[in-house]
């Protein structure tokens, strides 16, 4: 599923990429409200600081992405940003599961609001 949905990801346009990585950015902070409610010390920590590097990542990406940006990462770059740092801060499922809302719910739906 994960490849189907960079496959996807990665034939959009900017202006659809834009709406796909600020609905993943939304999506993943439902996962930073639960890490509120349900994980304390070391492991909240690890948690909402791997949830802020994703964050950055993204928000970073939308902005460049906004202002046709040349100096952004190639998208497959952040793809391989964005997992790796998930990874890196044990939120692989997190991150997969806010990919795999947004992919159940792009069928149908126009991403540019036309």
């Amino acid at each position: 599923m994960n490849e189907t949905i960079r496959a996807r990801y990665l034939a959009m346009s900017d202006p659809q990429r834009l709406v796909f990585l600020a609905w993943l950015s939304n999506s993943l902070t439902i996962h930073g409200r639960a890490f509120g409610l349900d994980l304390a010390g070391d492991k909240q920590i690890k948690a909402f600081t791997g949830l802020n590097e994703l964050q950055h990542q993204l928000s970073q990406h939308i902005a460049h992405l906004g202002a046709k940006d040349s100096k952004r990462h190639p998208e497959d770059v952040l793809w391989e940003i964005l997992h790796e740092k998930a990874l890196s801060y044990g939120l692989s499922a997190h991150l997969k599961h806010s990919l795999e809302s947004i992919a159940s719910h792009l069928d149908g739906q126009n991403l540019e609001g036309k």
